[in-house]
């Protein structure tokens, strides 16, 4: 039978008010991303107009107001709120797009927003897609007929 050694960080931990060990909750980059994650929750407010707002910026943004006259995309400090997002994702790439040349290119990607699954969300909120079968049926014209069905088995007559 193997005897079972305590464990070492418990002893040593500043929980337990010995030296060594991480002082327990998030300290540095961590708290100060959950501080900044806490307040952002505190002042956002979801209800039902700020719902519908969201899904008809997704489903009836342009994509061409990311664009400059000459082609390029618009830096993201010069969009809009409602356009900045419609921007799902952004990546950026650093490489030497022209060989021997010694410059690194920063290539700037946009990813929106689905565009279908707003629009759907859309339809649905207008009552535009029906997701249930509507199976209603008039009772009392099918018992009407089962008597009488019932009534001519009963005589003996078939339909």
């Amino acid at each position: 039978m193997t005897k079972k050694r305590p464990d070492r960080r418990a002893q040593t931990s500043r929980a337990n008010g010995r030296k060594g060990g991480k002082p327990p909750g998030p300290t540095g980059p961590q708290l100060a991303t959950r501080l900044r994650a806490a307040l952002i929750q505190q002042h956002a407010e979801l209800d039902a107009l700020a719902t519908v707002e969201q899904i008809a910026r997704g489903a009836l943004y342009d994509p061409g107001v990311f664009f400059d006259d000459q082609g390029d995309l618009v830096p993201l400090r010069q969009l809009t709120e409602a356009q900045r997002q419609c921007i799902a994702g952004v990546e950026v790439v650093m490489k030497n797009a022209a060989a021997g040349d010694n410059k690194v290119d920063r290539v700037l990607k946009y990813k929106f927003v689905d565009r279908a699954k707003n629009v759907e969300m859309a339809a649905k909120l207008f009552g535009l897609l029906v997701t249930k079968i509507d199976a209603t049926m008039n009772v009392q014209g099918v018992g009407q007929k089962l008597d009488a069905a019932r009534l001519r088995a009963a005589k003996g007559r078939t339909p």
